[in-house]
């Protein structure tokens, strides 16, 4: 009798919380339904329908595209979350001074890099802008060397290679992450082959991305006690440990450095220090910029390698592109402007394999879309589809097929910039654009003066994952 008694106490307060919730988001409700999107249950909203495998929630999101149109609503409990598809209103609203606040999802990468620069949060415009000199194009210019370098040592590991199928990235990353040591994190070779936790780190960093995502996507796992019953909390734990261990060692290095005066202030780790950041707004901003930098790096500069080892004419093209701009083995920001080809297939992985599926974003003040016709109250989520923009066939010939020549400058005369938006747009966009872009170029170039890349199958037959960021599985 009690039992039934409390059920039916339960009951009775859960429908009253709805019904002021509801008297309380009037008006967003009546916004909301202004725009398409599938019926919603009480109190769950939409939920029920994104319970489902993590690399189905996307597709259920394309589903709805390709039902509803570039504007579709739905509600995750009581968040309303719109997804926009329109290239024209995803620039206006990635540029608005009304939208600089990252979407909740990225509350999950909090554990292990913190409320900053790439999750939001009250400082990430300090953060950012302290870091920023790092990366601009000074700074990249003086880092040439080392890439070169790098660049060079994953050739020779290239060229010892026999003739058997091995995947590429895991090389290409430990070429872009001791990129990242020297550079941004103002490391010597010595420094680096002191690093404990780095090997670990690198061979875990996958691994930390799927925790995020899976708990990201699996509402249950949000519940203290599951997420701790299924193990997943010690697997955190372990992994928060691990990079804690990796950034204190090299915090500590640039500290040694700084009071000897050695490489003053270059690093974006010397910058977080001499600004006088806590201890632990050090560790989680580096560390959010060591990850990003030389993972996405990595990702992206075995994608053009895996690109040209199945197109072998694109390959001759970039290769004799290469031969005729280039003098000697050394590469430069001059010589990499002029390799057009090159350029075409760097762009075209960035299409295929978008660094973020999906971007999300908050609305903090009221704003208009679609010329005036619907407006998002403050506290909506906004998501920007980017993978599904750069696959919209309104835009894109043969989106499923790869096809470099699509971003030749005859080709894009016709086509709206805005579909093409690989690091995002506006106040919150990828600080290491050019960083990367270098990185990856120069890692390519060098490689392909001197290995000849060859693949099996073809390129579309494999299956991408799709999770934070798009990868071949």
């Amino acid at each position: 009798m009690d039992l039934l008694k409390g059920c039916i106490i339960s009951v009775v307060l859960i429908i009253v919380y709805w019904f002021l919730w509801r008297w309380r988001n009037k008006r967003v409700l009546m916004l909301a339904t202004q725009l398409p999107g599938p019926t919603a249950l009480p109190i769950l909203g939409n939920a029920l329908m994104f319970m489902t495998k993590p690399e189905e929630q996307l597709k259920k999101i394309a589903a709805l595209l390709e039902q509803y149109g570039d504007y579709i609503r739905f509600w995750l409990g009581p968040d309303l979350v719109i997804v926009i598809k329109d290239p024209n209103d995803i620039r206006c609203l990635l540029t608005s001074n009304k939208m600089n606040q990252k979407g909740p999802a990225y509350d999950y990468m909090t554990p292990f890099i913190g409320k900053g620069i790439l999750t939001g949060g009250p400082k990430w415009r300090v953060y950012r802008k302290i870091a920023n000199p790092s990366y601009n194009k000074k700074s990249i210019e003086t880092f040439k060397d080392v890439f070169n370098e790098e660049a060079e040592a994953l050739t020779n590991v290239l060229k010892r290679r026999d003739n058997n199928i091995f995947n590429v990235y895991f090389d290409v990353l430990q070429c872009t992450t001791r990129s990242v040591c020297r550079t941004l994190m103002g490391l010597s070779t010595d420094d680096i082959a002191e690093l404990k936790y780095l090997d670990e780190v690198i061979h875990e960093t996958q691994n930390i991305y799927s925790l995020i995502f899976t708990k990201m996507t699996r509402w249950w796992l949000q519940i203290p006690f599951i997420y701790w019953l299924t193990g997943n909390y010690r697997k955190q734990l372990y992994y928060q440990r691990i990079v804690d261990g990796l950034i204190t060692e090299i915090i500590e290095k640039r500290r040694k450095s700084l009071s000897n005066e050695e490489n003053y202030g270059v690093s974006v780790v010397d910058r977080f220090i001499l600004n006088g950041l806590s201890e632990t707004e050090i560790k989680l901003e580096s560390f959010a910029l060591f990850t990003t930098s030389q993972e996405a790096s990595a990702k992206i500069a075995s994608g053009v390698l895996l690109f040209l080892a199945h197109l072998p004419e694109w390959q001759t093209k970039v290769y004799e592109e290469i031969v005729q701009v280039m003098d000697d083995d050394s590469v430069s920001e001059e010589q990499i402007r002029g390799l057009e080809n090159l350029d075409m297939v760097y762009k075209e992985v960035l299409r295929y394999l978008s660094i973020a599926a999906l971007i999300q974003r908050t609305v903090e003040e009221d704003v208009t879309i679609s010329n005036g016709k619907f407006t998002l109250p403050s506290g909506t989520v906004v998501a920007i589809p980017i993978h599904e923009v750069h696959r919209d066939s309104r835009f894109w010939d043969e989106p499923l097929k790869i096809k470099p020549e699509r971003f030749h400058p005859e080709n894009q005369k016709n086509r709206d910039p805005n579909a093409f938006i690989p690091f995002s747009l506006g106040a919150m966009d990828c600080l290491g654009r050019v960083y990367a872009t270098t990185l990856i170029k120069t890692i390519v170039i060098r490689v392909l003066r001197h290995v000849e890349l060859s693949a099996e199958g073809k390129l579309e037959d494999l299956d991408l994952h799709v999770a934070i960021s798009v990868k071949f599985a």
